[in-house]
C-alpha cells in the first residue's frame, strides 16, 4: 500500500491516519464518490519490535519492578526467584534447572515450579511454589526460605494457620485492593477440585476461601483500577468478578479452546495465563505458548490479537514497569517497542460538500480508520425556552395555531441573535421557522441556528456548548418574552430551569432526504 507523507499525518488509502502527536488534530479529506460501510472498531495493531533485554535459563512465568534493586527486574525462572538489571543476571533463592523441595537458603533451595510471587516488602518475598503445594518466603538479606502458608509437599484443602491449613496447585499472588492485609491466591485447579481464589493472611499465613465457585483453572489475575471488579484468566476464558459480592461472571471465550478475534460474544481464546490492565479500556492476556498477545477493549468489547514484530518465542508473561513493556519467554526477556493503535473514526458530510472534517485525539492511538459516509441526518443547536401555560387554554385562545404563533416566534429570533452572535460564531436561522409543542401546561420553544452537524455528532461539541451557555447567561427573560396577544396574560416569560438558566441549547435532528421521518428511539431515518 502507497503512503504520501503529509506534515506529521501519512494517509493511506483506506483513510488510515498515522501519527504520533498528543494534541486534538483536525484534518480534512476529499469526499469519496461512495460512502463507506465498514465496520470499525479500536484496537492494537502490533508492537514494531521485541529487543532481547535479559536471557533467562528456562520460563519467565512472572516478572515485576525489584523493590531490593531499584531499576532491575524481577522474575521467575522455572523452579528459581532471580533479578537481572538487562546486563547480569542474579539468582536469588532456587535453581532455574534443578526441581525439589528443601529448607536450605539461596541457591540451594528447591523449588518446583514458581508461578507467581508478591514482594511483601523490599527484603522479602512470598513466591507460590506450585508443585509443593504451598507458599514460601525468600529472606533476601539473608538467602533463608521458609513455609509461609499451607503445608508444603500436602496439596488438599484445608483452612487455618501455617502448617495446618492445604492448599492445591497454588499460581498467582495479588493484594486484595479492598484489604491490605490479604492475599489472593488462585489455585489452577479444575472446577470440580478446588479452583478456588484462597486468602492468606500476609502477617500471619492464615488461609482461607474467597471464591469457591465459577472457576476452573484459574490463574492470572489483576484488578479494574477503578472499579470493584477482578479479571482472572481461567482453564479458556476471563472470568469477571464483582468483588464486593463475589459474583463470576464470563467476560469472554468459554471453556472450548480457539482462537477467534472479534466482539466478546464471539472471541474465544487458548489457554490464558498472564493478565494486565494497561489502560483504563484496554487489558492484554497472554496464551500459552504463542508468540502474539490479545489485546481485551473494555470499551468496544472486542477482542483481537497482536503481533509482535520480530518475536518467533512463546510469550508466558508480561509487564509494565517504568514505561517499558516486557514480554518473557522460554530463555529470554524482551523489551518491545512501541505500541501500534488503532482508534476509529466516524467522519460524516453533508451533501454539497466537497471535503469532510474530524477531530483526531492521538493521546493513545497511532493510527486511525476512518470510516467517510454522506450524512442522512442533520444535527442543528437550537435555542430552547419553556413557558408554563395552560395548553388547553392557548389552544381555545387560537394561538396555538401557526397563522398566530409562528409570526410571534419569529419576531423574537432578532433579540436572540444577541445570544448566538454574542462572539459564538453563530447567527439565528432566519428563513427557518421556530417550533414548538405544548404539553403538561409546558410550551417548548425552538428556535434554529445556521450551526449544522452531520450524524455523527451527538452532542453539541463543548467549546460551542460553553460559549452559547456563556453569552445566555448574560440574556435577559424579557429577550425570549412572547406576547399572546390575548387577554390574560398579555405575555408569557420563560421559566428559569432549576440550574438558574432560562435559554437553553440543544441539538435537533431531522432527515435530510424528503419524505423520510426522524425516529428518535432508533436514530435513524424512515
Amino acid at each position: 500500500m502507497n503512503f504520501s507523507k503529509v506534515s506529521s499525518i501519512s494517509i493511506m488509502t483506506s483513510f488510515a491516519y498515522l501519527l504520533s502527536q498528543t494534541i486534538l488534530i483536525l484534518t480534512c479529506l476529499a469526499v469519496p464518490n461512495a460512502s463507506s460501510t465498514n465496520f470499525l472498531y479500536d484496537g492494537i495493531n502490533n508492537y514494531e519490535k521485541a529487543e532481547l533485554y535479559s536471557t533467562s535459563t528456562s520460563y519467565v512465568f512472572r516478572m515485576e519492578e525489584d523493590e531490593y534493586i531499584p531499576g532491575n527486574i524481577l522474575f521467575t525462572d522455572l523452579h528459581s526467584l532471580r533479578t537481572t538489571d538487562g546486563i547480569s543476571v542474579s539468582t536469588i533463592a532456587g535453581s532455574p534447572k534443578s526441581r525439589g523441595y528443601n529448607n536450605s537458603s539461596g541457591t540451594s533451595a528447591r523449588f518446583n515450579g514458581l508461578y507467581g510471587f508478591y514482594q511483601k516488602n523490599s527484603t522479602h518475598v512470598i513466591v507460590a511454589d506450585y508443585g509443593n503445594a504451598c507458599l514460601r518466603m525468600i529472606d533476601r538479606t539473608t538467602g533463608q526460605i521458609s513455609q509461609f502458608a499451607g503445608t508444603c509437599q500436602t496439596p488438599g484443602h484445608r483452612n487455618g494457620q501455617v502448617g495446618y491449613a492445604y492448599l492445591t496447585s497454588p499460581r498467582r499472588i495479588l493484594l486484595d485492593k479492598t484489604s491490605p492485609t490479604t492475599l489472593i491466591v488462585s489455585q489452577s485447579q479444575a472446577s470440580s477440585s478446588y479452583a478456588y481464589l484462597r486468602s492468606i493472611d500476609i502477617n500471619t499465613g492464615d488461609a482461607g476461601v474467597l471464591v469457591s465457585s465459577g472457576l476452573n483453572y484459574p490463574r492470572g489475575m489483576t484488578w479494574d483500577e477503578n472499579e470493584d471488579i477482578l479479571y482472572v484468566t481461567n482453564s479458556h476464558y476471563i472470568a469477571k468478578i464483582t468483588w464486593s459480592t463475589k459474583a463470576v461472571e464470563t467476560l469472554i471465550g468459554s471453556r472450548s479452546p480457539n482462537n477467534i478475534v472479534g466482539s466478546f460474544s464471539q472471541s474465544l481464546l487458548t489457554s490464558p495465563k498472564d493478565v494486565s490492565v494497561i489502560t483504563q479500556q484496554l487489558m492484554m492476556v497472554t496464551e500459552w505458548g504463542k508468540s502474539r498477545l490479545r489485546a481485551i477493549n473494555m470499551a468496544s468489547e472486542v477482542s483481537m490479537n497482536v503481533d509482535i514484530f520480530g518475536l518467533n518465542s512463546g510469550i508466558y508473561s508480561f509487564a509494565q514497569i517504568n514505561g517499558s513493556t516486557y514480554v518473557g519467554t522460554k530463555g529470554n526477556i524482551y523489551n518491545l517497542g512501541e505500541i501500534s493503535v488503532r482508534c476509529s473514526v466516524n467522519a460524516s458530510y453533508m451533501p454539497g460538500e466537497t471535503e469532510v472534517k474530524f477531530g483526531l485525539s492521538p493521546q493513545n492511538c497511532t493510527n486511525y480508520l476512518v470510516d467517510v459516509f454522506k450524512t442522512t441526518v442533520e444535527r442543528r443547536v437550537a435555542l430552547k425556552a419553556e413557558y408554563s401555560v395552560s395548553c388547553d387554554q392557548l389552544i381555545l385562545q387560537g394561538m396555538f395555531e401557526k397563522a398566530l404563533l409562528e409570526p410571534v416566534l419569529e419576531l423574537k429570533m432578532t433579540e436572540l441573535q444577541d445570544i448566538c452572535g454574542n462572539g459564538t460564531g453563530c447567527n439565528m436561522a432566519v428563513n427557518m421557522t421556530p417550533s414548538y409543542s405544548c404539553s403538561n401546561n409546558t410550551l417548548e420553544v425552538r428556535w434554529p441556528t445556521d450551526i449544522v452537524f452531520a450524524e455523527h455528532v451527538k452532542e453539541i461539541p463543548a467549546k460551542t456548548r460553553d460559549m452559547l451557555t456563556k453569552a445566555a447567561e448574560n440574556a435577559r427573560r424579557e429577550n425570549a418574552e412572547i406576547l399572546t396577544l390575548s387577554i390574560d396574560p398579555y405575555s408569557l416569560l420563560p421559566r428559569v430551569q432549576e440550574n438558574g438558566e432560562i435559554i437553553q441549547t440543544v441539538l435537533e435532528a431531522k432527515c435530510i432526504e424528503d419524505g423520510k421521518v426522524y425516529q428518535e428511539s432508533t436514530d435513524t431515518c424512515v
